[in-house]
This record gives structure tokens, C-alpha cells and sequence, in this order.
């Protein structure tokens, strides 16, 4: 019976994970992204779920057979990590930009607070995940996270302070968060 439970609440967080995550369709002003969001999202779990099943044996973790794949896994997932900010950037109207910005600059100022994000937090969960038996690499990882978590919201308040944008802006970021993370875990293979 417990075992049956355990499943249960396991479907339904992945659901309500593709929910949430279906959400950032609304970015772009049409509700049909929604559903294109929520197929793309499903796609990606089904993907990581089909690969850990071949891997995992109950609790036991197991090697993959094929590390080239792995990178390409990871490759791929990083390389949609950085280009997800981008894309919902400069075809969504939820972000007001300076007339001023041509769309090479918007590119490479998202690009680049993109990279900064992600290597923050990537080194801030290095050091407090690897190093963490030293407190002070624990207590700099922390303190890495709490910068890497508070650049979006400092970003994005110096063109639009509304509530609506800012939290947009995090649901980019928690979907860049979740990309980059699987990314570096397939190409630095870990388990």
C-alpha cells in the first residue's frame, strides 16, 4: 500500500512540475504556448525518465553504457539552458525593452547575464555539494547562491519593476536553473 502511495505522489508531483513549468507559455501573450510548453516539458521528463530507467535498479545507481550520449544529453540541455532566456526575450512582449537596444545587444546582455547565472550557481552547488566538508567553502557556495539567485530579479528591476515581469523573469530562471543542472550532471556524469 505504501509503495502504491509513494507512486502516486510521484506522478503527481511531475505533474504539477510540467504544470508549473507549462506556466511560462503565458510569457508569450498566447495560450497556445501553453500547451506547446507543457508537450516540450512532458517530452524532456519522458526523455530523463526512459534514461534513468535503463540506469536504475531500485536505489541502485549504475554507470550508463554510453558516455558520448551522456555528453550529448548534457550538451544539448546546456546549450537550451542558455538559449531559452534569449528566445523568450525577444519574441515574448512581457519584457519591455529600451527602444534604444538593437537586437544584437539584447542578445548578448541576456547571453552573458545568462553564463553569469549559471556558472554562479553551478559553483555555488560545487562547492557546497563537493567541498562541502570545509564550512567555509559551504558558507561561500551559499553565499554564491544567494548572488546567482538575486541577479535575475536586480536585472530585470532596472527595465521593469512589475511584479508580472519580475516573476516571469523567475520562471525563466527556475527553467534555466533546471536545464543547467541536468546538463552538468550528464556531462561531468554525475549520478
Amino acid at each position: 500500500m505504501s509503495d502504491t502511495i509513494f507512486k502516486i505522489k510521484q506522478i503527481v508531483s511531475v505533474i504539477v512540475f510540467i504544470g508549473v513549468l507549462s506556466l511560462m507559455g503565458s510569457i508569450t501573450k498566447q495560450p497556445l504556448m501553453i500547451l506547446a510548453y507543457a508537450v516540450f516539458f512532458a517530452a524532456v521528463m519522458a526523455v530523463m525518465f526512459f534514461l534513468m530507467r535503463k540506469r536504475q535498479r531500485h536505489y541502485d545507481l549504475t554507470k550508463g553504457a554510453n558516455p558520448l550520449f551522456r555528453k550529448i544529453i548534457g550538451g544539448v540541455l546546456m546549450v537550451a539552458a542558455l538559449a531559452a532566456p534569449v528566445l523568450i526575450t525577444v519574441r515574448s512582449t512581457i519584457i519591455n525593452l529600451p527602444a534604444t537596444l538593437s537586437l544584437g545587444a539584447v542578445i548578448g546582455i541576456v547571453l552573458g547575464i545568462t553564463v553569469v547565472f549559471i556558472a554562479l550557481v553551478l559553483v555555488a552547488l560545487h562547492l557546497i555539494n563537493n567541498k562541502g566538508s570545509e564550512l567555509s567553502m559551504r558558507i561561500i557556495g551559499y553565499v554564491l547562491f544567494v548572488i546567482g539567485a538575486a541577479i535575475p530579479g536586480i536585472m530585470m528591476s532596472r527595465i521593469d519593476k512589475t511584479t508580472t515581469s519580475i516573476g516571469s523573469v523567475y520562471y525563466v530562471a527556475l527553467a534555466v536553473l533546471v536545464l543547467a543542472y541536468n546538463g552538468y550532471g550528464y556531462l561531468l556524469n554525475k549520478e
